[in-house]
């Protein structure tokens, strides 16, 4: 198959950057969640599931792509969990080595109970053999992700997680709930659970943890469709609904997008049609009495095959080409998800007050599109960005690189 490619990035910094393919990583089972870490440096991590109820395949890999590159290997055991979901690399520093940690499960029927798991990052663990599941099975209820936080003062990283209960059934009720998982003072990778204690009724899938305040973080509710903001106040966790009106929540992350000093919010919902990418800019840096402003982004995200269950688009990540050309407003890739496309959001403007994008279709990939992966694995400064491909089994590796020319198409 040919992909494509029709790009060019604004030239907003005063010079262009062209992307390129750079290889295609085989996955054996379908790849949904992709992450790299400085704590793995050159590795991409990949969670892979396949939808079929009772028989689908599971599994955990890890890829070289770094200055050298290497096939996909499968992480021990990772096998047994069902549906793994969204990575969180954990350094040396919590268990002695370096950890994977994710949630599994999903509405799919067979796949509905899910939990918070834990393994050594390697191909060839020499600590923990196995993946350990540290949180107790409720019926029904499964998992996306996991974040660390000494939520006690006790001075051990406990786990913050939100799970979700969404049969398919009509008649099944829908909920979520954001629960913290006590790290136990010995034998934390035992294989007994965790003790965990509900701090409220809400998240359901994905959160973004807002950067210096590990007691807060954005819930984008995929069954409310509410952005709803949590923060720790009296030792107890209280929310502040930041909008109503989105739809279906998909995912969120914090960045300065107008480039004036202080951190952002931007959120994707999950629409069956005409989705959108949204980004929230506050009065004051006091998110739970700042007043609030919404915009759109982007808009007429929808799935190649409109029909219930599918939509668009998925994850919306902000980065910089050139990597260190940081005092720029960053570009927005986009995930489409039933798409089957990748898309570019470039600012049209430096004025910290113009929230216009150019939004560019990068290319058609034929394939439900996972979360991506940005980083600078080769260390040339730019850019790559990891791409992964459910139906077709791969993780698309794309790469920038300068460039004069204004328009440019490539054939992949």
């Amino acid at each position: 198959m040919a992909w494509r490619i029709l790009l060019l990035l604004a030239p907003t910094t005063g010079f262009s950057h062209d992307l390129h393919i750079r290889d295609n990583i085989s996955i054996p089972i379908p790849p949904g969640f992709t992450a790299l870490s400085p704590s793995l440096p050159g590795k991409l991590v990949v969670t892979s599931f396949e939808a079929t109820p009772f028989i689908g395949k599971n599994g955990v890999f890890m890829a070289d792509v770094g200055k050298t590159s290497g096939p996909a290997q499968e992480l021990p055991g990772s096998n047994a969990i069902n549906w793994p979901n969204s990575i969180t690399v954990v350094g040396a520093e919590v268990f002695g080595f370096p950890a994977v940690a994710l949630g599994d499960g999903f509405l799919v029927p067979s796949h509905t109970t899910g939990g918070v798991w834990i393994m050594e990052a390697s191909p060839e663990p020499q600590t923990l053999k196995q993946p350990v599941k540290i949180s107790q099975d409720r019926s029904g209820w499964f998992y996306h992700q996991a974040h660390f936080v000494d939520i006690d003062g006790d001075g051990l990283l406990d786990v913050v997680t939100a799970r979700c209960q969404y049969a398919v059934w009509p008649w099944a009720k829908k909920q979520g709930e954001l629960v913290w998982l006590k790290q136990p003072s010995k034998d934390a990778l035992s294989g007994d659970s965790w003790q965990e204690h509900p701090m409220g009724e809400g998240p359901d899938f994905l959160f973004c943890v807002r950067p210096g305040k590990p007691f807060s973080l954005v819930a984008p509710e995929f069954i409310t469709g509410q952005v709803v903001y949590w923060f720790m106040k009296d030792k107890k966790m209280k929310k502040r609904v930041l909008d109503t009106s989105i739809g279906p929540g998909f995912s969120c992350s914090w960045s300065d997008l107008n480039n004036d000093g202080h951190l952002d919010l931007l959120v994707t919902n999950h629409a069956m049609q005409n989705g959108s990418v949204f980004a929230y800019t506050f009065s004051s840096d006091d998110i739970e009495t700042a007043s609030i402003s919404r915009h759109i982004l982007a808009s007429g995200f929808t799935p190649s095959k409109v029909k219930k269950g599918n939509g668009s688009p998925g994850d919306a990540l902000p980065f910089h080409p050139l990597l260190n050309e940081t005092g720029t407003k960053p570009h927005i890739f986009v995930s489409g998800d039933n798409s089957n496309s990748i898309f570019l959001l470039t600012p049209i403007s430096q004025s910290s007050d113009n929230w216009t994008y150019h939004k560019e279709e990068v290319a058609d990939l034929g394939a439900d599109i996972g979360r991506p992966s940005i980083g600078d694995v080769d260390n040339d400064g730019f850019a790559d960005i990891f791409v992964p491909l459910y139906n077709a089994k791969e993780v698309a590796h794309y790469t920038f690189a300068a460039d004069t020319q204004k328009t440019t198409e490539i054939l992949v």
